[in-house]
């Protein structure tokens, strides 16, 4: 009896110590999973959109030096991505495709209030559009432009708002006193000028500052528009607090303490970046009124 008891007692501490192993196998398991989760996740491709106001071969060497330095600090792939035209990149913002976003100012605003987008920050200079002639055309004034084509870039982006407002309050009306092209991008609006195709064009005054120096020096300023939020760095609503704080940490790091960022901000002459306050976001709701009437419309 003694000796079956003893056996008994082998065979359950066996049972026990099988008991034990198998647990501790289940929770290695367990850890091994999750920390090979964690990897690929942080291994995940960081896609980040912009706003289409250039070329896209144009926009991705412009940002590629900001790409460099977050992958770097990050420790994972990034991406920045665009769409064919401005009315694709507003749809994709609303539907939420992007976690972070660089976009045009009253774009911003309408995923705001339409999707939750957050506002993380925004250029410290503010946006000024430029109406631009040929160096060597005989316009002068403003008046100069009755019967004459203007070149906008594009037909919702808040450059164009802001010069038909400006002509308008001039006494100008479109169709009657001049005629509108639209053009897929700013660059493309200043071409349509050095090749003829318009008498003048409006561009952004920072995107201007972007552009070759021979284009730069083939045209003059007109008129100048009035001053608006140039553009807002934003976050998907699903993406984590402190992750939207860690992104915006970054890109201030970027662009205040290293020599790509110094040179990254000298072209995109935004001067500084700041947090956009409510009042600033407010202050693009006319501008969002009108940008909806025209995708609702299909304008």
């Amino acid at each position: 009896m003694a000796q079956l008891l003893k056996r008994a007692k082998i065979m359950n501490c066996g049972g026990i110590q099988q008991r034990v192993s198998f647990i501790a196998h289940k929770r290695l398991f367990l850890l091994l999973f999750l920390f090979s989760f964690r990897i690929a996740e942080a291994s995940q491709t960081l896609e980040i959109g912009v706003w289409p106001y250039m070329s896209t071969q144009a926009l991705l060497t412009l940002y590629h030096p900001m790409k460099t330095y977050l992958e770097h600090r990050l420790n994972r792939p990034v991406l920045f991505v665009t769409a064919p035209n401005q009315r694709q990149f507003v749809e994709r913002t609303e539907r939420g495709e992007y976690r972070f976003a660089i976009t045009a100012p009253h774009f911003a605003r309408l995923a705001q209030k339409d999707v939750g987008y957050v506002p993380m920050l925004r250029p410290e200079r503010n946006l000024v559009g430029i109406l631009i002639v040929k160096k060597t055309s005989t316009i002068r004034t403003v008046d100069d432009l009755k019967g004459k084509t203007i070149t906008l870039p594009g037909r919702i982006t808040i450059v164009s708002m802001l010069t038909l407002w400006a002509l308008k309050t001039s006494g100008l009306e479109e169709g009657r006193d001049f005629k509108v092209r639209y053009a897929e991008s700013h660059n493309n609006a200043v071409l349509d000028v050095l090749r003829g195709d318009s008498s003048a064009a409006a561009v952004a005054a920072t995107i201007l500052d972007q552009m070759p120096e021979d284009q730069k020096g083939e045209v003059r300023a007109l008129a100048i528009t009035g001053e608006i939020t140039p553009l807002v760095i934003i976050a998907n609503p699903k993406v984590p607090k402190a992750e939207v704080s860690e992104m915006s940490k970054l890109i201030l790091d970027f662009t205040r303490h290293t020599h790509d960022g110094a040179r990254f901000m000298k072209k995109v002459a935004w001067e500084g970046l700041e947090t956009p306050t409510e009042k600033d976001m407010k202050a693009l709701d006319p501008f969002v009124n009108e940008l909806k009437d025209m995708l609702n419309t299909g304008r």
